[in-house]
């Protein structure tokens, strides 16, 4: 029998962008946190926390208003955006302070 190990390394390594590199890289931030508060928001009002409802409900108004953001980065702010609303739920509904 042979086992492989999948060993994995986290490497820091600086960035040294070009002033329109750095620009590039403040607006995908900025959209991926729009991304996020926009599914946050509904979630929190609709009181959802389905992921795939969550998905169903924002992913295409989210895409067509940023239709230069990756695909990936708006998907990654939706399941961001779940595990925070489901956090929050589950705090007000045990009675404790969550917005």
């Amino acid at each position: 029998m042979c086992y492989y190990m999948n060993m994995q390394r986290t490497i820091r390594l600086r960035l040294n962008p070009t002033p329109e590199q750095s620009d590039t890289l403040l607006e995908t931030l900025r959209q991926h946190t729009t991304c996020f508060n926009a599914v946050a928001a509904y979630g929190w009002m609709h009181a959802e926390k389905n992921g795939v409802r969550l998905h169903h409900a924002t992913y295409y108004g989210l895409r067509e208003r940023f239709p230069n953001l990756p695909a990936q980065l708006v998907i990654a702010a939706r399941v961001r955006a779940t595990e925070a609303v489901k956090s929050a739920l589950v705090r007000r509904n045990r009675g404790k302070l969550a917005s």
